[in-house]
């Protein structure tokens, strides 16, 4: 059954998947407070519309919702009370749109408005079209909560402005064959393989051309202009914090400082401070986050001794390393190997 609308009021810009999961949880009686607690935001952060999640605070958002919850699948049952093309002005403005394979294109295009922790892009493989959709996310388990949420959207808001027509035909996840997504593909309602190479979601090459029901040129062309500059918010700060990122990499054996890093981009320090603030990280856990990802990538796709990986990331004791790994992932360096 395709979800009735949903009418309560709601920050119109607030990221997508967090402003979904948000609402939802204060609509189950848990208060602000008690969903915010320990992963540093606010209320305020959340209704402010220039604000946008780190990875960092996402992954500590799902992770919080699911502790409240206790339920894995607490997702799915979300998108079963929301309507999906209401989430957001960049939402309302794709199922304006037309057709279907402009939606689809405008998805991909403002997928850094929705979400930071997803790639998305679109695939045509001749016979096979669709989208395919890689996580920036650490956690093994708040990867599978991204993944099966984004795919849920999709399925419900093609189904919402087709009037029940489907536009996903199957689905391909790279997660475990060992994880838990049985609820998840009951509510989606089609095949799902696992431990496959990528994720990625087919469509129906037929429904492509199909015009969605509230297509309107006007509504649109007030909404474009808003979610172009949302879009180009987004890049500038995804933009900045990859150059910080870069340079970090750059020198991961020993980090420069936040004062050596501000002169190097030829910013003053506290400017440096205030954009990463702005992104939703500071600098310190920019680096940490840059050492947690190259320590990972090392560990899965070399066979180096975990000494030899230590000193790559500049710890001359392994011991020292595993304790900071440790802190960074809340796993062992041997476990992740």
């Amino acid at each position: 059954m395709i979800p009735q609308p949903y009418t309560r009021t709601a920050p119109a810009l607030l990221p997508f998947y967090s402003r979904l999961i948000y609402q939802a949880l204060l609509d189950d009686g848990y208060s602000s407070n008690e969903i915010l607690r320990g992963i540093g935001l606010c209320a305020e952060q959340l209704n402010d519309e220039k604000f946008r999640l780190s990875i960092e605070q996402h992954e500590k958002f799902i992770l919080r919702a699911l502790d409240l919850t206790g339920d894995p699948h607490f997702v799915v049952r979300l998108f079963r009370r929301r309507n999906a093309t209401s989430a957001n002005f960049a939402l309302l403005a794709i199922a304006n749109g037309g057709q279907v394979a402009n939606a689809l294109n405008l998805i991909t295009r403002y997928s850094k408005i929705f979400t930071r922790t997803l790639s998305v892009r679109s695939f045509d493989l001749g016979e096979q079209v669709g989208m395919e959709l890689e996580p920036h996310l650490e956690h093994g388990l708040v990867i599978h909560v991204a993944l099966s949420n984004f795919i849920l959207f999709l399925d419900l808001f093609f189904r919402q402005v087709l009037d029940g027509a489907r536009l996903l035909t199957r689905v391909e996840m790279n997660v475990p064959d060992t994880a838990k997504l049985d609820e998840f593909e009951e509510a989606l309602g089609l095949p799902i393989s696992l431990a496959c190479d990528k994720t990625r979601v087919y469509f129906d090459r037929a429904v492509l051309n199909r015009t969605m029901k509230q297509a309107d040129p006007q509504t649109v062309r007030l909404l474009m202009e808003l979610v172009e500059r949302q879009l180009l918010e987004a890049n500038a700060e995804t933009s900045f914090v990859g150059t910080v990122s870069a340079l970090v990499a750059e020198r991961i054996v020993s980090p420069p400082t936040l004062d050596e890093a501000a002169k190097v981009l030829g910013v003053s320090p506290r400017s440096l401070r205030r954009k990463l603030e702005k992104s939703g990280t500071t600098y310190q856990k920019l680096v940490d986050l840059t050492r947690t990802r190259t320590a990972t990538q090392l560990l899965k796709q070399s066979n180096a001794p975990i000494a030899a990986v230590a000193r790559e990331l500049g710890f001359d004791n392994p011991s020292d390393f595993g304790r900071a790994f440790k802190r960074w992932t809340g796993h062992s360096p041997s476990s992740v190997r």
